[in-house]
């Protein structure tokens, strides 16, 4: 079993886990669409889950795939990234806490860096001028150590 597959199968049992504990309804569809988030690894949008789940499923109608998304962002199993109108996996399920996200520019993929310090001068901020805080989305969008050092050998080459 490769360390991914390992990493996929622990979270999908704690997924299973956290479900059972808040008595939430983890559906079949559900937790396939949570797998399939899961694995991607890097923000998937849900086309490409109505896609991935075509061969086992059939057509699935995208509504129903949008209501599973929501479930899961709804109760903390996955993330919706605002700028890519895509979903990566939570990667502290049922711990409540503010996110803010590293995404790479060229290979999408996206770290979650949990941050409450962040988050909590952020949202205190505005009161001062008058604003009341309901959503706060951090999204940095950059290079990652890979493709940095891709566009280094590249230019080495030249």
């Amino acid at each position: 079993m490769s360390a991914d597959t390992h990493s996929l199968s622990q979270r999908l049992a704690r997924a299973d886990a956290y479900a059972a504990e808040h008595r939430l309804a983890l559906t079949q569809l559900r937790r396939q669409v949570y797998a399939l988030v899961a694995a991607a690894g890097k923000p998937i949008g849900a086309y490409d889950l109505l896609a991935a789940l075509e061969p086992e499923r059939g057509r699935v109608p995208p509504t129903t795939v949008y209501r599973a998304l929501d479930f899961l962002v709804e109760h903390g199993f996955v993330h919706r990234i605002e700028s890519r109108n895509a979903f990566v996996a939570c990667c502290e399920i049922g711990k409540p806490h503010q996110s803010q996200f590293l995404i790479c520019e060229r290979c999408g993929d996206t770290l979650e860096i949990p941050g409450e310090e962040l988050a909590e001068r952020l949202s205190g901020t505005p009161p001062a001028h008058g604003f009341e805080v309901h959503k706060q989305v951090v999204e940095l969008s950059g290079l990652c150590g890979d493709c940095q050092h891709k566009r280094c050998d590249k230019t080495d080459r030249n």
